[in-house]
């Protein structure tokens, strides 16, 4: 029996993102990172750099101060 890796969709608000790093510095798999671009606020907000290492478990969602970070399922 083989069992199918689960995959995620990971997101982050531009707008929304004041660029604090806690998703950064909470997520297990290193899955952000600090961006290059500036949002309309002024913030280099945050970036996905490794959607494919996320394994959902959401901890970037909960940290967020401003809910500028989604985790969706792939099925």
């Amino acid at each position: 029996m083989s069992a199918e890796k689960k995959t995620f969709t990971v997101r982050v608000n531009a707008e929304r993102c004041k660029a604090c790093g806690y998703c950064k510095e909470m997520c297990p798999k290193q899955v952000y990172d600090f961006g290059e671009e500036l949002n309309a606020a002024g913030y280099k907000y945050m970036a996905v750099v490794a959607m494919e290492r996320c394994i959902g478990c959401r901890t970037c969602m909960m940290v967020c101060p401003d809910f500028a970070t989604q985790v969706d399922d792939n099925d």
